[in-house]
């Protein structure tokens, strides 16, 4: 099965925050707590030898999607042609397994200001969404509006052949990004089993 992947240069990124301005304007998603694509900020060290670390991540359309495995009604799903994890909002009836089950905080809900109106094949008020790797984009040969979008080129996507042909120093994770799992020598592992599909340049 083809997967996409997204890969993010952590040196490239200055923070500025258009990808997830593109990202809420190409999928429609309005003003309020829903955000897609997301911006967190690290800090270490003390003055005055102080870094900041960012990073901007969506969903990361897992070969092992925690999210499908824990929704009891089958409303979460990974395409076979490229691997990308859809939700259909029309079966989510906000139980929110899935946020529990995630480790990146993928699973997305509106409120009343961002989704005034409930959409007539909603079983509830707001149901869960998410990063779709802007799959309508890719029919059409774009990459995903959030990729477009950077000033700074610090984002790309691709499938995980043409990354880490792209990008041969690739790694799976960097500052900031969730580790969820231990090998047999104690050591962190970037998402455990759900095995993200991202790639990193990391920042020094």
């Amino acid at each position: 099965m083809t997967q996409l992947a997204f890969y993010f240069d952590q040196s490239r990124c200055m923070g500025c925050g258009t990808c997830t301005v593109a990202c809420k304007d190409w999928n429609n998603v309005k003003p309020g707590q829903a955000r897609l694509r997301r911006l967190k900020e690290k800090e270490t060290g003390t003055f005055p030898d102080v870094k900041i670390f960012n990073l901007v991540m969506s969903c990361n359309h897992c070969k092992n999607p925690a999210c499908a495995a824990a929704c009891p009604l089958g409303a979460i799903y990974k395409r076979e042609e490229d691997g990308i994890v859809i939700v259909n909002r029309s079966l989510c009836q906000n139980i929110r397994a899935c946020l529990a089950a995630c480790p990146y905080g993928a699973p997305q809900f509106g409120d009343d200001i961002s989704e005034p109106v409930k959409d007539p094949s909603w079983a509830v008020e707001h149901p869960m969404q998410k990063c779709t790797f802007c799959w309508d984009r890719w029919k059409t040969g774009k990459k995903p509006s959030c990729v477009s979008s950077c000033p700074n080129r610090a984002l790309d996507a691709g499938t995980v052949e043409e990354i880490l042909v792209k990008y041969p120093n690739a790694v799976k994770t960097v500052v900031g990004f969730p580790a969820t799992n231990l090998d047999a020598n104690g050591n962190t592992l970037a998402g455990g089993d759900t095995v993200p599909s991202i790639y990193f340049k990391p920042r020094d």
